[in-house]
């Protein structure tokens, strides 16, 4: 059913009747890519790899083909839509990433104001800057943006205040965020069962991630959760992002439909440096924890802690853009044994290049390899530590469009 509602959406949006200018804008991307992959069996197929792809994934993939539009339902609100398809896709062929409306009243002051209702990402990410959430960067994002992206969306109200600088001969400015949301309780489950991992495969609005796929959109106690974020740029040269999250799930809720409730909160500080025009450097790191099971159980409710950070250098000279990264992460369980206690640390080396080859074509190749400890691989014969590798090489085609 969600199937066709995307489908009908899109097609009402791109085949309605004419708009006046600028009404609806349209951009979208279809990427091809060549994969070869050293891991095991990977999360997405039931196993315990860190990467979207496996052995078995070798050869050409669909990576992602999507379409995010804004449509202009009045001088002040817009209506925004991110539809994606994946080659490796759950249960949905074609599914919703985003859904939203957008209200910027007319501004009077240096303050500027805007709310936005439905379902969207957070605004944690430095890396996924483009169009439908989509890595600038590098092909893959960092272990800790892939699980911002597999595993939250916020479904509620977002405000955002934005103090604009200019108006005081300041060339920048600060905004605080806050948002109020509902339908994110299994949050939690999937770091908890896997631990971190590197991919460009966010979950959508409908589907799940994995096999037996993990669903994480449900109400489940019908408690709402919050977040709340600063942030402040300076002379297009530094953004600095500071970001608290907490879900307030009660740990000992669980329906049939919606599964367990778990108690998710973390805290996220991220800087973003521009010292020329040419160089670009993100740090960033997150520091958390998540449960699950009554709190009168004691030693036996799950808990568990988690750490993530990454530190990014990339180049750009003309249509090319080099990029290289780093990532560490890892988890601890304190309480909930029951087995190898699920604790996971690791780090990850990538190295990316993009080449633009026109306004519309890009070319894009990327190298991961991760190093991991996972005690509960022994569970399934394997060892706890592993070393994988990917390679991919993508061809993009981009599309702008407006009415």
């Amino acid at each position: 059913m969600s199937a066709r509602f995307c489908a009908c959406l899109v097609a009402g949006l791109c085949t309605g009747p004419a708009l006046a200018d600028d009404q609806l804008a349209v951009v979208g991307a279809v990427d091809i890519r060549w994969v070869h992959s050293t891991s095991d069996l990977s999360y997405l197929d039931g196993g315990l790899g860190k990467l979207r792809f496996d052995q078995d994934d070798t050869g050409l993939r669909l990576g992602r083909a999507f379409v995010a539009s804004r449509l202009r339902l009045t001088d002040l609100v817009t209506l925004h839509t991110v539809v994606d398809a994946y080659g490796d896709h759950d249960r949905n062929p074609l599914d919703l990433s985003e859904f939203w409306v957008e209200a910027r009243p007319f501004p009077t002051s240096a303050l500027r104001w805007r709310v936005r209702i439905g379902a969207f990402h957070m605004p944690i990410s430095l890396e996924n800057r483009g169009p439908g959430w989509s890595d600038v960067y590098s092909i893959t994002p960092s272990a800790l943006n892939t699980w911002i992206g597999e595993e939250f969306r916020t479904v509620g109200t977002e405000f955002e205040a934005r103090w604009l600088g200019a108006n005081s001969g300041y060339l920048g400015d600060v905004s605080l965020v806050a948002a109020a949301y509902a339908w994110n309780d299994p949050a939690g489950a999937l770091i908890a069962d896997r631990g971190f991992a590197l991919s460009d495969r966010p979950s959508t609005l409908f589907g799940g991630l994995g096999r037996p796929p993990t669903t994480f959109y449900h109400e489940i106690d019908r408690r709402p959760g919050y977040y709340a974020g600063l942030s402040w740029r300076h002379h297009d040269r530094l953004e600095m992002r500071a970001l608290r999250y907490d879900n307030r799930a009660d740990p000992g809720v669980s329906t049939v439909a919606g599964g367990t409730a778990w108690r998710t909160r973390f805290s996220s500080f991220g800087a973003r440096v521009t010292p020329t025009a040419n160089w670009t450097f993100i740090a960033q790191y997150l520091d958390g924890d998540t449960m699950v099971g009554p709190d009168s159980a004691g030693p036996d409710q799950f808990r568990m802690t988690y750490h993530a950070a990454f530190a990014l250098a990339s180049l750009e000279c003309g249509r090319e853009r080099l990029t290289a990264r780093v990532d560490y992460f890892g988890t601890h369980q304190s309480s909930g044994f029951h087995g190898p206690p699920a604790d996971d640390s690791g780090h990850a080396w990538t190295a990316a290049w993009t080449h633009d080859l026109g306004a519309q074509w890009q070319l894009a190749a990327e190298w991961i390899r991760v190093t991991s400890r996972f005690p509960p691989r022994a569970s399934y014969g394997e060892l706890p530590a592993y070393v994988e590798s990917q390679t991919q090489i993508a061809i993009r085609y981009r599309f702008t469009a407006s009415l």
